[in-house]
C-alpha cells in the first residue's frame, strides 16, 4: 500500500494541559511555612514557662511567707529553703550563723517564741536572697 493511499484521518489539536505545578508548589512551601512557625511559636512558650518557673523564685516566696508567730515550722521552713538558696558567699555565712540559733525551735514538743536576733538574720536572709535574685 501505497502511503499516498491511506485516508488522512481528521488531526485533532493538542489538547490543553492545566498547569498547577506552580500552584502546587506554594501551596506546599505555604504550609511549611504555616507548620514551621506554629512550631516557633509553640516552642516558644513552652520555653517561656520553664524560664519563669524558677524554682528559687518558689522558694524565696515560701521564706517571705513564713509566719513568725509559729516557730516551730518557721525553723524547719527557713532551714529547707535557706539551705537551698544560700549560693553565695555572704549568704552561706548568715545561715552558718542562722541554723545553730534555729537548731533551739526544732525537734522539741515545746518551744519559745522567735527572738529579735533570729528573726532578724532570717529577715536579712530573706531581703539578700530577694536582692541576688
Amino acid at each position: 500500500m501505497n502511503p499516498a493511499d491511506i485516508p488522512i484521518r481528521d488531526i485533532k489539536p493538542l489538547l490543553p494541559i492545566p498547569d498547577i505545578s506552580i500552584y502546587l508548589f506554594l501551596a506546599i512551601v505555604a504550609a511549611l511555612l504555616l507548620t514551621v512557625v506554629a512550631g516557633a511559636v509553640y516552642g516558644w512558650r513552652i520555653w517561656q514557662r520553664y524560664r519563669r518557673s524558677d524554682p528559687r523564685v518558689a522558694w524565696l516566696r515560701r521564706l517571705e511567707s513564713i509566719d513568725f508567730e509559729n516557730p516551730k515550722k518557721a525553723a524547719y521552713i527557713m532551714t529547707r529553703y535557706g539551705r537551698l538558696l544560700a549560693q553565695e558567699k555572704r549568704q552561706k555565712e548568715i545561715m552558718a550563723q542562722l541554723l545553730p540559733r534555729l537548731e533551739r525551735y526544732k525537734y522539741k514538743k515545746d518551744v519559745p517564741p522567735l527572738d529579735s536576733e533570729t528573726k532578724r538574720f532570717m529577715k536579712l536572709f530573706i531581703e539578700m536572697t530577694k536582692d541576688a535574685l
